[in-house]
């Protein structure tokens, strides 16, 4: 449902009109949208509770990496590496976003004394 909406926000975001871009350009942009998307829906909680993004830093590392993919598709218009750029970006996103339970642990909360 989100891959849509990334796939059209990134070929706003290039600046290139649709018919003046190869087949090749329009793959590369979809594989990178849905990419995007599955980063983005990777913060939505599975069980209707509030999200477990980890600790902040590298849970905002993983959604920068979309705004990385903009700005490349944004620089290089209807060449290729735009959207070339963009997949391993987003890629490396999706990766960090994975592998966060291991590099990005959140530290236990220390016993604090009750007060008594």
């Amino acid at each position: 449902m989100l891959t849509p909406v990334m796939a059209a926000i990134f070929v706003a975001v290039s600046g290139t009109p649709v018919d003046h871009v190869s087949a090749v350009w329009l793959l590369f942009v979809a594989v990178a949208a849905t990419v995007a998307a599955a980063v983005l829906g990777s913060y939505v909680p599975r069980n209707g509770l509030r999200p477990d993004v980890g600790c902040t830093p590298c849970a905002a590392m993983s959604a920068m990496t979309v705004v990385g993919a903009m700005m490349a598709l944004n620089n290089f218009g209807s060449m290729l590496i735009g959207p070339a750029l963009a997949i391993a970006v987003t890629l490396f996103g999706f990766a960090q976003r994975l592998d966060q339970t291991e590099t990005c642990s959140v530290p236990a909360r220390p016993n604090l004394p009750d007060g008594d």
